[in-house]
């Protein structure tokens, strides 16, 4: 009877004890478990953090930054575009009061409008439209067209109305055969305190390399980080 007794107080003990173990690894099965997934929740916030702040970052990048320009024949107006695509800087046209007409821009005529205002140095055509408002801007693209060797007088208009002191200016142009005529020295003077980058120069028949000709050119005037 007492080897009876015995044998199942040691069966019991050894349940027990099974059953301890058992609990034991379940626990830590249920730490290690909890512990895993704390452990990829704090990563998912801090892949979206980061994300987050890296898209701050572009937008603030891309706010910084804008693109003017003036066009009568839509080349500048093109080249103005793919610039703004690839710096994702805004867009701004300058739009004259007096738009032009094809006579005005007769190029055979001493009398067209055009042929006027670039023999007088003094003449600043109107610009229509609000004001910009260039606060929030650190650069400043600035596109026209090459009209006799220099930039229309509109663009003249445009230096004497904003005070560009703080801003990087990045001058981009287009024409028929000239490159950029001295126009970055203009603007260097017409803006003494802004930084003036390297100009751009696309002629008028090279249409199909513009994009790769804008990649080189912002890379290498150091404007898109």
């Amino acid at each position: 009877m007492k080897k009876i007794t015995e044998i199942i107080m040691f069966c019991i003990l050894v349940f027990s004890l099974t059953a301890c173990g058992n609990s034991a690894s379940y626990e830590g099965m249920e730490t290690t478990e909890s512990t895993v997934a704390q452990l990829s929740e704090t990563e998912s916030n801090s892949a979206e953090t980061n994300e987050t702040e890296n898209n701050t970052e572009l937008e603030k990048t891309q706010a910084d930054a804008l693109v003017v320009y003036f066009s009568c024949t839509g080349n500048t107006r093109s080249l103005a575009e793919t610039i703004s695509a690839s710096t994702g800087a805004d867009l701004y046209e300058i739009i004259p009061e007096q738009p032009y007409t094809e006579a005005d821009l007769n190029y055979n005529d001493q009398n067209s409008r055009s042929s006027i205002e670039m023999n007088d140095e003094d003449i600043r055509p109107a610009i229509s439209g609000e004001p910009l408002d260039l606060s929030e801007y650190d650069i400043i693209y600035v596109g026209y067209p090459i009209w006799w060797g220099d930039m229309p007088r509109i663009l003249y208009t445009f230096f004497d109305t904003y005070d560009m002191s703080t801003k990087i200016i990045a001058p981009f142009c287009t024409s028929g055969s000239s490159g950029l005529s001295g126009t970055v020295d203009t603007i260097a003077e017409l803006e003494p305190q802004a930084t003036i980058t390297n100009g751009l120069h696309i002629g008028n028949g090279n249409a199909s390399s513009t994009e790769s000709a804008v990649t080189d050119w912002l890379n290498e005037i150091g404007t898109v980080y």
